[in-house]
């Protein structure tokens, strides 16, 4: 049943790539979690070119709620150009995006607009798994952890960024900010959020981390090392692009 009539208040983006299984049981999750918002929600489901079966569930999910809205790419573009198309179609004030697997706890989005109805000088606000006051409650595997925390490194010295968790997958802002940060990437794939990290501060937006509940990652293993050589090449291509900016 649809779970929000009214005009958006909350306009949550779920970027969606899957080449096989099924998100039929994250859909019921993040559904039970719109019913419940005291918000009007809008979900905008972005498929970045996933697999047959996985686009037919969700653009039946979409179908059977007036409240969601379903963009499909023809093939993989990017979880930042997903994100980006998504917050292209937001309605609300307040954007949030997050993962299908729900590795985050969903009140969380909550937090994030409590805090953006509380101080309305807050363009930006962020997800940080390395908050003091985050609870992780199943640790990534220690390759993946290493990895995380190389790139939080790399990001730090390559681009100048001093932000502990650049790539949390939960990150909400003002609707009028995320439209000026995700138009127009230079890169659309692993470190669209170093990118929008450089804008943030490029213009000058004003943002918070917050803490998160972490609860797992379904991260694929075969795809972490050949995603590290990606991302260090967009690292570099931030690098380059924003460094002839300066000058």
């Amino acid at each position: 049943m649809p779970w929000s009539n009214g005009k958006p208040e909350l306009s949550i983006v779920i970027p969606v790539y899957r080449r096989g299984g099924s998100v039929v049981f994250e859909l019921a999750d993040i559904e039970r979690f719109c019913e419940l918002s005291p918000l009007n929600v809008q979900l905008i489901l972005v498929d970045d070119g996933s697999a047959q079966k996985i686009s037919e569930q969700l653009f039946s999910f979409a179908a059977e709620h007036t409240a969601v809205t379903f963009i499909k790419h023809a093939v993989n573009m990017g979880k930042g150009r997903a994100i980006a198309d998504g917050v292209a179609a937001a309605e609300a004030p307040i954007v949030v995006f997050t993962d299908v697997d729900i590795s985050y706890e969903l009140d969380t989005i909550h937090d994030i607009v409590h805090r953006f109805r509380s101080d309305p000088r807050s363009h930006f606000i962020v997800g940080s798994r390395r908050h003091t006051d985050s609870d992780i409650q199943r640790n990534h595997n220690v390759v993946r952890r290493m990895l995380s925390w190389c790139f939080n490194v790399a990001a730090r010295f390559v681009v100048g960024l001093k932000f502990s968790d650049v790539q949390c997958g939960i990150k909400g802002f003002r609707t009028d900010a995320a439209r000026l940060l995700f138009s127009d990437l230079i890169v659309s794939r692993f470190a669209f959020d170093v990118e929008i990290f450089l804008r943030a501060r490029k213009y000058g937006l004003r943002f918070e981390e917050i803490p998160v509940i972490y609860r797992h990652d379904r991260g694929n293993m075969l795809r972490i090392f050949p995603g590290s050589i990606n991302l260090l090449n967009d690292l570099w291509r931030l690098y380059v692009s924003y460094r002839k900016a300066q000058q």
